[in-house]
């Protein structure tokens, strides 16, 4: 009995001490909060997106361990994510389907839209990254378009020169 009592501890403890990188616990100095994105370099923009969504170029970040959830405000959409390992460079995805959006000139039904972002920690309130956004039509060719910039992310205007 004594002998089953001792593995018990033993189990508790070593879970105990496991627990922090079962949840994944690193130190990320990246704040949550909003932030917005100002594109520094377009890279590829098919269908003349830009314009029409730069004022939705905001992100909502919350962190929880190495996962990252972020409200976007292209089509009020929600990305999830992770840190990499090394806890500079964070990754998120998300989507929308059968939503009604202007391309090309025209209003388009589309099937989904996606987004993939990929930014590394620059300071405490500041990142930078790339953004792929990506309009899938079910067959309406003007209406299938992808936006991809690099981009800034800056909290509360602090550029990382500017934190004390």
């Amino acid at each position: 009995m004594r002998a089953v009592s001792t593995l018990r501890r033993l189990c508790l403890v070593a879970f105990a001490l496991a627990a922090p990188s079962l949840v994944g616990c690193l130190p990320y100095s990246q704040n949550e909060g909003d932030y917005e994105l100002t594109p520094v370099e377009l890279l590829r923009d098919d269908c003349n997106l830009l314009p029409q969504v730069i004022d939705e170029f905001r992100l909502g970040l919350q962190i929880s361990g190495r996962v990252v959830r972020a409200d976007f405000g292209v089509q009020n959409m929600q990305l999830l994510g992770y840190f990499l390992e090394d806890g500079e460079a964070f990754t998120a995805d998300g989507s929308v389907a059968n939503v009604s959006a202007s391309a090309n000139g025209q209003e388009c039904l589309l099937g989904q839209i996606r987004v993939h972002l990929d930014a590394t920690t620059q300071c405490s309130t500041q990142f930078n990254g790339q953004l792929r956004l990506v309009y899938d039509s079910d067959g309406v060719t003007q209406c299938s378009c992808e936006l991809w910039v690099r981009f800034e992310g800056v909290q509360g205007n602090t550029r990382c020169e500017e934190s004390p």
